[in-house]
Parts: structure tokens; C-alpha cells; sequence
């Protein structure tokens, strides 16, 4: 029965009916991981918020730069090379592309239950 010959009409059509859904079905997939935006695929990635945030900073201060890098993330996501990042791993990434994204930070000291900026701890 290697043949298709060999079977009746009926399987034949049968099989050919199965054929062009499993067809239609891996056509129509790859369509749908044509279109997902890259920004998408690596927002869904993320871990964290921060991650986010580096993300959402980095937009900001090198737009051009970080499409491209986001763009390429996106196609490593997509081959099953990266599954997740981190805060510090983007932010690590972003500095070795010599990409340096500016990150406001603050010191904060908690004192009897109150947080203080580090201006007011040296004040008192």
C-alpha cells in the first residue's frame, strides 16, 4: 500500500481533503508569526516592571538604536534562543551595544517607618 493507487477513491480524497487543512493550517501560523510586532514579542518576555521601564527609558533616549535592538531580540525569541530577560540582562545588553540608558535613581533611607531622601538624612 505505498501507492496511492492502491486505495479506494474515497480514502484518496479523504486524504487529500486532510492534506490541504494541515496545509492551510502551518500557512495561516506562519502568517500570525509574520505579523507580531518585535516591541510585542520582547514586552512579553520581560520579567519585570524594571525591565519595562528600561525598555520604555531606552525608547526614549535612542529610539533608532533600540528598534534595531528590539527588533533582533524579537528574532532571537522567535528561534527559541531567548526565553525571558531581566532587568539587569536588558540594561547589560544596552550597555555592551554601547547604548548607555540613563536610569533615575534614588537613594532612600527608612527611618522609624518613614522613607527619607538622602538630602534629608544628611540634614538631620
Amino acid at each position: 500500500m505505498d501507492n496511492l493507487e492502491d486505495l479506494p477513491l474515497s480514502f484518496r480524497k479523504k486524504m487529500i481533503e486532510l492534506q490541504k487543512k494541515m496545509l492551510l493550517k502551518s500557512a495561516s501560523r506562519e502568517v500570525k508569526r509574520e505579523k507580531r510586532d518585535p516591541r510585542e514579542i520582547v514586552l512579553s518576555i520581560l520579567e519585570d516592571d524594571r525591565a519595562r521601564e528600561i525598555l520604555e527609558l531606552a525608547e526614549a533616549q535612542y529610539p533608532v538604536e533600540t528598534k534595531i535592538v528590539i527588533h533582533r531580540i524579537a528574532q532571537l525569541v522567535e528561534k527559541g534562543k531567548i526565553d525571558r530577560l531581566d532587568a539587569y540582562t536588558l540594561y547589560s545588553i544596552f550597555s555592551y551595544l554601547g547604548i548607555p540608558v540613563r536610569v533615575p535613581t534614588r537613594i532612600t533611607f527608612v527611618k522609624k517607618g518613614r522613607k527619607l531622601s538622602l538630602k534629608e538624612v544628611l540634614e538631620d
